[in-house]
């Protein structure tokens, strides 16, 4: 089998009504929470100097950069927006391969927007560059077990993968067929931002351009989509042999099946993983034991005196136990400054990583009473699930607070948000309290209510004009 061809294959030949009803409402799901998202974070340091520096270039008012409404050319729109997604570390991940929806959506809805495309070719558009992309991530191995039963870790790591996204979004908006998806995807292999995550949290503080740059990725799918489409050609077998996008990227290995058995079947956007809080997935569980603590026990967060939390391995290589968080990434990937914004800094959103929260005096104090350690069944957990599944689906992790009142503790092997068992799963409610969380901040509640109907009818409305300007604020 060719990989590469049927990929292309499938890309562009996908129609909205071979997509059943659950993948339909998975793909508005997870539009709903990446626009939630992009709202929360289009002001955050980072986003601000994206913004500034791309808006400057002018050219083609063809796309919305959202909030500001500033109308761009679509490649301009798709790198400010995808980068302001990613921006506060809140976006999806696929079980735990990549974070895949920032390189997508705002690529898709800027394309969308460009072409006067309907809102349910918007919506194909999303779910089968989910599908092309996940299935790229699940095939590439960052982290396998040898025959002796050890860890072997690649040597180099990164998203680079997803950029596929934005080429198949693009590319079915602008009506690629077969041939120019094949080339779109060659174009994409050539000039995809190298894997650059492998030393992300080794050195501090965190830069802002944390383990990819989201906004290069996803324009370099929706140029690669614009050169096809013109004619540009490229190689046709960039997801095929032993010098294939697998190696380029640095995978220790390719999980050849996972490219195209049962597509069509399976439907990766169904398998989100969804985050609650706007930080890194290995310190989700702890947040959630520290808030279903308090509400069991009723202790006050002036009564605590320590919080000893036990986190998977991968979170201490990249030091999520420090406490000493200068930039607004560090405290993405802090698990002191997350739980002491879950006591302080009110509802998740945006208003967890202002430069006034890092700087309050209760907030550091707090910090200094958390301990981070290596939660001890981890090792075996993730061994166990490589070998059943191909990748980590549990997390364990414990927490363990010692109040005035006593001493609590609490273990979990899963984060809400994780699909993995019923009680983990998002609900659509809990979908719709975090988009309204996040975008509280910056729209209004009518701008809400109306972002939340527009994607609650993306399968019958005529375009998408109606969300984008949801997503503005009326100079």
């Amino acid at each position: 089998m060719n990989f590469t061809q049927t990929l292309a294959a499938f890309a562009a030949s996908l129609r909205f009504e071979e997509i059943p009803a659950n993948a339909l409402h998975a793909g508005k799901r997870l539009v709903q929470d990446t626009l939630g998202c992009v709202v929360a974070g289009y002001d955050m340091p980072s986003s601000r100097i994206v913004r500034e520096v791309k808006a400057a270039s002018g050219g083609a008012p063809e796309a919305t950069v959202l909030v500001t409404g500033t109308l761009v050319p679509v490649a301009t729109a798709t790198y400010v927006n995808a980068h302001a997604g990613n921006a506060i570390d809140a976006d999806d991940t696929l079980h735990y391969k990549a974070h895949i929806a920032a390189a997508l959506v705002p690529p898709a809805l800027a394309m969308a927007e460009r072409q006067g495309s309907s809102a349910r070719d918007f919506l194909a558009a999303v779910i089968a560059g989910y599908e092309v992309a996940g299935r790229i991530a699940m095939s590439l191995q960052s982290l396998v077990m040898t025959a002796e039963g050890n860890f072997q870790f690649a040597a180099v790591s990164g998203y680079s993968c997803v950029a596929f996204a934005a080429t198949v979004a693009a590319g079915r908006l602008l009506g690629l067929d077969a041939s120019q998806m094949l080339n779109a995807f060659g174009i994409t292999a050539a000039t995809a931002p190298l894997p650059a995550s492998s030393q992300f949290g080794l050195v501090l503080p965190r830069p802002m351009t944390k383990y990819a740059m989201y906004g290069t990725t996803a324009e370099a799918g929706v140029v690669a989509a614009l050169l096809a489409q013109r004619g540009f050609t490229s190689e046709h077998s960039v997801f095929d042999g032993d010098k294939g996008f697998w190696r380029v990227v640095g995978s220790a290995g390719c999980n050849w099946s996972m490219l195209a058995d049962r597509l069509r079947e399976r439907w990766l956007v169904e398998e989100v993983i969804y985050k609650v809080y706007p930080g890194c997935r290995f310190l989700n569980a702890a947040v959630d034991m520290f808030y279903a603590l308090r509400s069991e026990h009723g202790f006050n967060v002036a009564d605590i005196d320590s919080i000893d939390v036990g986190v998977h391995g991968a979170a201490l290589a990249k030091h999520m136990d420090d406490p000493n968080v200068v930039t607004m990434v560090d405290a993405c990937f802090s698990a002191p400054y997350l739980l002491a914004a879950a006591a302080y800094a009110g509802a998740p959103g945006p208003n967890w990583h202002t430069q006034q929260m890092r700087d309050d005096a209760r907030l550091r104090a707090f910090m200094q009473k958390v301990s981070v350690t290596l939660e001890p069944t981890s090792a075996a957990i993730a061994a166990e699930d490589l070998q059943a599944l191909g990748h980590n689906a549990r997390m364990p992790s414990s927490i363990r607070i010692v109040t005035k009142r006593g001493t609590f503790s609490a273990r979990t092997e899963y984060s809400r948000g994780d699909p993995y068992t019923a009680a983990s799963a998002c609900s659509d409610a809990d979908l719709e309290r975090k988009f309204r969380d996040f975008c509280e901040p910056i729209l209004s509640r009518s701008s809400i209510d109306a972002a939340l109907a527009a994607v609650s009818a993306l399968d019958a409305a005529a375009g998408v004009a109606t969300l984008v300007n949801s997503l503005v604020v009326p100079s």
